[in-house]
């Protein structure tokens, strides 16, 4: 089953839920390999826990280095395919990102990144810290 919010909770603490990571350091990312990066960790993550989505990223992001797919490190083809594009597409994808008046709405139309994801994916990013709160969707 999976424990939506544990990363988040490891991370932050149980004020994760609550909007406040005034303590937790996000700086935006300023390329687009960081933007890949962000939401390559964030799809890893999901629905594991820390301890797998950690490796796997690194596997992930170990392969895309030597220039291959994210398969070779990662079993799950969908999520594969999905970084795989992400990090194919990043220049494009940060350039839509930068230029989105709405940064929320549009983590979600992401490969792999849903409606809990692009939460986590905006704490990644600094967008919530930049609000200085919870952004509504």
């Amino acid at each position: 089953m999976p424990n939506f919010g544990l990363e988040e909770i490891m991370r932050n603490g149980a004020s994760a839920f609550q909007g406040d990571i005034s303590g937790a350091e996000t700086p935006a990312p300023e390329t687009a390999d960081e933007f890949a990066q962000h939401v390559i960790e964030t799809i890893c993550h999901a629905s594991v826990t820390p301890a797998i989505g950690r490796r796997t990223f690194e596997r992930c992001m170990r392969a895309l280095s030597f220039g291959s797919t994210t398969r070779v490190g990662l079993r799950h083809p969908a999520k594969a395919e999905a970084i795989d594009k992400v990090w194919r597409e990043r220049e494009h994808l940060f350039e839509e990102y930068t230029a989105s008046p709405d940064k929320l709405q549009y983590l979600a139309t992401l490969p792999w990144i849903g409606p809990v994801t692009k939460h986590s994916l905006a704490r990644r990013l600094g967008i919530y810290a930049a609000h200085g709160e919870r952004a509504v969707a």
